[in-house]
């Protein structure tokens, strides 16, 4: 799911978003650009999304729905839904580590543990090339049915994935277009055999 900012103020969210001390706040986060979101939240009626913002270091945060539009709305392959009761009933629709257990698992990723951040960067990894990004103009050469190209360095690697929209050159490291990706429709990404 990709998201784009277009407030970054908090005087421009409902009043009942948050509480009043909190309204001079400006967010982290540069109008008009894009955002893979990670992980989402439903609280006190809103819709938060967790983040990298402009002060990354390796947790995503958490931001409030109406300070962004959607601008791809496919959910992540790699996330389900779980509605836990700890001290109030939290939704919460992010990768299963994180859902079946938000407080502890986030509460552990923000304090450093190891495992937890281990678990977040692979995630984290796997979303970022999982859908098209406008920014990206650089395509992926393809070898032949098994085999892909990387433009700038000349290495070639083994990908046969259709899946994702973005691949990784494992030499130069550069983020390009996938040639093989397919838009597969929802349902049949998910269907029983």
């Amino acid at each position: 799911m990709i998201i784009k900012t277009l407030y970054n103020e908090a005087t421009k969210l409902p009043l009942d978003v948050l509480p009043e001390k909190y309204r001079d706040m400006k967010f982290p986060i540069k109008v008009n650009k894009n955002y893979v979101v990670y992980g989402m939240i439903i609280e006190d009626g809103y819709m938060w999304y967790y983040i990298c913002d402009e002060t990354y270091s390796y947790y995503p945060v958490w931001k409030p729905s109406p300070l962004f539009e959607v601008i791809n709305n496919q959910l992540s392959r790699y996330w389900v839904y779980s509605c836990k009761k700890e001290f109030d009933y939290i939704s919460v629709i992010a990768f299963p580590e994180w859902a079946e257990n938000p407080y502890d698992y986030y509460d552990r990723l923000t304090d450093g543990f190891d495992k937890e951040i281990e678990i977040f960067k692979r995630y984290k990894e796997l979303m970022d090339l999982e859908f098209p990004d406008p920014t990206v103009t650089i395509k992926a050469e393809i070898g032949d049915e098994s085999w892909l190209l990387c433009p700038l360095c000349i290495d070639a690697w083994e990908s046969t994935n259709k899946l994702d929209a973005l691949v990784r050159c494992p030499k130069c490291q550069t983020i390009m277009n996938n040639p093989r990706y397919k838009i597969i429709p929802y349902a049949q990404l998910y269907r029983k055999p």
